[in-house]
């Protein structure tokens, strides 16, 4: 078998995860751009697998033709771009060119979309601070305001104020790269109002993977409620969607990935659950954060696997999921002010929990945390409940007794909350 190449960055998938994935019964070539990320995981990537760093595409074109390569993958957003470029000039399966556009660009996306008839929210492509008053009388406010080019909710905003929206606008664009894109374009998407789906979110994703153009659903991710602005607070399968909703959001992510041509690999779709029924979000074209843990306990798949035999031109299946347990994650988004991570309380109380099987703090006590509204997880809670009835309760427990204190810049004291507070800050 011929090695692969997998293209790394900050995403979906950590380097010990991606070594589970294929250590087994493949070989593979990590590359990746020189950044403070990659830099710092390289020791822990050479440890895996030879790395080539891409100092230029035909550098790295001609190291990685010398490794007669079978097919290439990433796991990272920011990486989507040089995956597909890498793919075109070596030739192997990846997403196309067009297509590559599509995943990394939100205004082309949506322009595609709304072209195939999948979906008709109102959005405008912001390249200046000219195009505010344009883009607020076409999208109508409340909107939403996020990189063309990004991911993470990084510097995504609900803008309910036209003259607070244009400050905004003009401090994102004055930095010159808001998102993953040096063009430092925004979208103004229009704000879709959720139903209460309370005590879960009002939002799914979609797995599925694609085959030579055939899609295959995985599951429907269920979510908890997010925290102001759009930050993640964790994730579930199976999904609290009755059979005939389900449907309803596969065939829309079947239909937006048709639109964008994806025709290989792993795509993470996402959906808003309105009082009219689901609208699309956004589709993503790699492996789901969180996805591939809750895979491999749900139906005994590791997907950072099948992505790779998907790569190198394997045929692959998924079992359907069991509906007689439900497995979560239920993670907590640092404070949106920088601020120190003094403590955590709480912990052993939740460990003891017998629906709970693991507290994993990804901050240790002094972490100096840099803020922003992007999704930064402290930790991650792991376990298994009999049902959506349980698995409420035990969210509930989860977020009233796990307990965080921080030290704020000029302010005095410090400030502790629940963990059910914590998305205030």
């Amino acid at each position: 078998m011929k090695p692969l190449i997998v293209v790394y960055d900050f995403g979906a998938a950590q380097p010990g995860d991606i070594a589970v994935g294929l250590g087994d019964w493949a070989t593979w070539v990590f590359a990746a751009e020189r950044n403070d990320h990659t830099r710092h995981m390289a020791p822990l990537l050479e440890q895996f697998a030879p790395l080539v760093w891409i100092d230029s595409l035909d550098q790295a074109v001609q190291e990685l033709q010398g490794h007669d390569p079978g097919g290439i993958v990433t796991f990272s957003e920011k990486a989507l771009r040089l995956t597909g470029e890498l793919a075109d000039r070596l030739g192997l399966t990846q997403h196309s060119p067009a297509t590559t556009s599509m995943l990394t660009d939100k205004w082309k996306q949506r322009s595609a979309l709304r072209a195939a008839g999948v979906d008709s929210v109102r959005f405008h492509r912001v390249d200046s601070v000219a195009d505010w008053a344009d883009a607020v009388a076409h999208v109508r406010l409340p909107a939403v305001l996020k990189p063309a080019f990004g991911g993470a909710s990084r510097n995504t905003f609900l803008i309910d104020d036209e003259a607070a929206g244009l400050r905004t606008v003009e401090r994102l664009l004055s930095t010159g790269t808001p998102g993953y894109d040096p063009d430092g374009a925004l979208v103004l998407e229009e704000y879709l109002v959720g139903r209460d789906c309370a005590p879960f979110g009002d939002y799914v994703s979609i797995e599925q993977l694609v085959q030579d153009g055939e899609i295959a659903d995985i599951a429907v991710t269920g979510k908890f409620p997010m925290v102001p602005p759009f930050r993640e607070t964790g994730r579930f399968w199976p999904s609290p969607l009755d059979p005939e909703e389900t449907e309803q959001v596969f065939t829309l992510a079947r239909r937006a990935v048709a639109a964008l041509g994806i025709t290989t690999g792993l795509t993470h779709t996402e959906a808003k659950l309105t009082p009219d029924g689901p609208r699309f979000i956004e589709v993503n074209g790699r492996l789901g954060g969180g996805i591939n843990e809750l895979a491999g306990r749900a139906i005994g798949r590791n997907l950072i696997e099948l992505a790779g035999r998907i790569a190198l031109g394997e045929r692959v299946t998924v079992p359907a999921l069991p509906a007689d347990r439900v497995v979560y994650q239920i993670t907590h988004p640092a404070p949106r002010d920088a601020c120190e991570l003094v403590e955590v309380t709480g912990s052993d109380e939740i460990r003891a929990l017998p629906e709970v099987t693991l507290h994993r703090p990804y901050a240790r006590r002094g972490a100096q945390l840099a803020g922003g509204v992007q999704t930064q997880d402290l930790d991650v809670v792991i376990g298994e409940t009999t049902g959506l009835k349980e698995l409420a309760a035990v969210f509930e427990e989860v977020e009233s007794r796990l307990r965080f204190t921080f030290a704020f810049p000029g302010r005095p004291g410090l400030r502790t909350v629940t963990a059910a507070e914590l998305g205030r800050l």
